[in-house]
This record gives C-alpha cells, sequence and structure tokens, in this order.
C-alpha cells in the first residue's frame, strides 16, 4: 500500500491522538495539530482516501475517524518508533525478577506480574517448553480410588508430577504395567513426538488396544498435553479498567478466553519460532474473542535456547512505542534470570 508522505504523516498524527485520548479525531483538530499548515477540508479530503483504502473508520456517533485494524498494522509495520524502556521501568524489572532467583516459578510469575504493572493489561508467560526434551522414564503411582500420580522424567533430570482422575479405578500392578508399556514404546523420544504419536495411536488403534494399554496411553497424553499448556496469566482484571472494554459482553468473552489456556497457546507458539517481538492485532490472532484486542509476545531464552515466551493482551488501541520494547526487555530479563536456574542448566 503506497501512501504519499504527507497522507503518511496525517495517519500517523490521526493514531497518535486517538491512542492518546480513546475518542475520534476530527479534522478540524488534525489540521490544526498536524504542523502542516493545510486546511481542514484537505485533511477531510485525505482521511476521506485513508477510509477508503481501509486504513480509518467513521463511528456512527461521530464526524471524526479511528484507525481499524489495518491501519493500525500499517502504523505498527511504518510509521511507529519505538522508544527505550525508562530507566526507572528497567530498575523495576530487573529487582522485580531478581527478589525471586532462584525458585523458577515465582520468577515467571513476578516478570509476569511487573510486566502486567508497567503495562496495565493482561500479562502472560509460557511457561518454559520441554518439547524438545527425551523422555527417559515414566512412573504411574495409584494415590487414591480414582486418581493417579503421573511422574515423568526427562534426559536432563527434570522431573514433572501431574495428578490424573480416572473413570475406573486401576491398582498399583496395572498401573506399574501400564508404565512399563508406556516405556518400552515410547521411552528415549523427544515429548512432542511423544505426543503427536499418542494421538494417532490412539485414533489409529482404537478397537485393538487392551484397556491397560489403552489407559497408558490415555494417562501419557493427558501428562504431556498438561505440559504444553502451561500457561500463567497476572492481571487480567485490569482490562476492567480500559473504557475499549466497557461493552460488558465483549470483556466476558475476552476474559473467558484468556482462561481457557488452551486456545493461547497454538497463538503464543508461533511467537516461540524466532527471535524477535510478534505482535496479532485483532483478528490476526485468529480468536473471535480477541478480535478487539492486540497481542504483544516476545521469546526469551534459557542458555540460547527458546524456551517460552512472554507478553501481553489489551485493546488494539496500546501505545506500541511503549508496550514493544518494554516487552521485548522483559523478555531478555527474564531469560538472562533463569539461564542459570532451570533444572537441567549449569
Amino acid at each position: 500500500m503506497a501512501l504519499d508522505a504527507r497522507a503518511q504523516h496525517l495517519l500517523k498524527q490521526l493514531i497518535e491522538q486517538h491512542i492518546a485520548s480513546g475518542v475520534p479525531v476530527g479534522s478540524r483538530q488534525l489540521a490544526r495539530d498536524s504542523g502542516l499548515q493545510i486546511s481542514a477540508a484537505t485533511v477531510r479530503n485525505v482521511l476521506a482516501d485513508l477510509e477508503d483504502e481501509g486504513l480509518l473508520m467513521a463511528p456512527h456517533t461521530s464526524a471524526g475517524r479511528v484507525p481499524t485494524r489495518a491501519g493500525y498494522r500499517f502504523f505498527v509495520d511504518s510509521l511507529l518508533q519505538t522508544l527505550p524502556v525508562a530507566p526507572e521501568a528497567r530498575r523495576l524489572v530487573l529487582r522485580h525478577i531478581g527478589e525471586h532467583i532462584p525458585d523458577t516459578d515465582e520468577v515467571l510469575h513476578a516478570a509476569t506480574e511487573v510486566l502486567s504493572q508497567l503495562t496495565r493489561m493482561a500479562g502472560f508467560v509460557r511457561v518454559p517448553r520441554r518439547a524438545t526434551r527425551i523422555l527417559r522414564h515414566v512412573d504411574f503411582l495409584a494415590l487414591r480410588e480414582r486418581e493417579v500420580l503421573a511422574i515423568f522424567v526427562t534426559d536432563r533430570g527434570d522431573v514433572e508430577n501431574r495428578l490424573i482422575r480416572v473413570e475406573q479405578a486401576l491398582d498399583q500392578g496395572q498401573l506399574a504395567q501400564a508404565a512399563n508399556y508406556f516405556n518400552a514404546t515410547y521411552g528415549g523420544r523427544p515429548l512432542q513426538d511423544i505426543l503427536w504419536q499418542l494421538q494417532r495411536d490412539l485414533q489409529d488403534n482404537r478397537d485393538e488396544l487392551d484397556r491397560i494399554l489403552r489407559k497408558a496411553m490415555e494417562l501419557g497424553e493427558e501428562m504431556l498435553d498438561a505440559d504444553a499448556e502451561r500457561i500463567l496469566i497476572e492481571g487480567e482484571l485490569q482490562l476492567l479498567d480500559l473504557p475499549d472494554f466497557a461493552d460488558n459482553e465483549r470483556l466476558r468473552e475476552l476474559l473467558q478466553a484468556v482462561r481457557r489456556k488452551r486456545d493461547l497457546v497454538h497463538l503464543l507458539d508461533q511467537s516461540v519460532r524466532g527471535s524477535d517481538v510478534r505482535l496479532f492485532i485483532g483478528e490476526e490472532s485468529g480468536y473471535a474473542p480477541l478480535a478487539d484486542c492486540s497481542v504483544v509476545a516476545a521469546p526469551y531464552s534459557v542458555d540460547g535456547e527458546v524456551v517460552g515466551v512472554i507478553g501481553v493482551i489489551g485493546p488494539m488501541r496500546m501505545p506500541y512505542h511503549e508496550i514493544i520494547p518494554l516487552v521485548d526487555g522483559t523478555a531478555r530479563a527474564l531469560g538472562k534470570a533463569l539461564s542459570s536456574e532451570l533444572p537441567g542448566h549449569p
């Protein structure tokens, strides 16, 4: 999309004013504040062209205009100038994270909490993934009549416990048989590969598996699936204070989407694949409840390996020039804090 310099300048000014004020921006105000020495009529013509391009829209209740999702995307990709993280904010992030070393879970909570606090939006962190790690062995232990403790150990010495509720009680002998089968079939393979294979095997061999073998596979799938969905959310109630979510129904749908962490997994995994901040504006996320939101996410690395992603969920009308570097800086600080603290890392 090609815009001349004047159109780009007016679009940038309009979006920045709308982000700051939250109200539609009129041509008269824009002409006065643009610094271009042009009339309101000229500005109206330019804004009409930008509306035809799908970058702006005029709400029914106002003569002013607001950006569309495409307008925000053009702004972020072509016009945005980010600011360095303020020294005070950087110190707060480092102090908040540093207070909780060496407890990995506390560090993750602290990083998400301080990011939510600084942005006044919902913060999230994808807990370090173990998908590339190799399964050493699994144990299933009977706790109560319908509860099983699943324990898996990886090649790096990570030990994870999952409490699983079952429909039919299994005694310890049956669980030992299930664990032996699972280890013989899937041991020594990456956890993500095992999860994919389990899902295929359960579907392809539906009528051929006996009860214990099926239960072993189902227990393993639930155990690994739970590990794949580990996301921490902080500060989602801060969204209540934003005028962008004054519609209670929209906010309710958004909060439900945030709490259904499974819905965010695929979106966040897209951010893990690169080294840069990823930005999903509106329907770019692919999830209807986030259609009026933006998600800013940055991967964090431990000893050179990308293991998770941290970021915020907020309205499309967010100060991207501040949020993007803040998310990026927090991701870097989190990675440094965890590099010598995660189990299996020296």
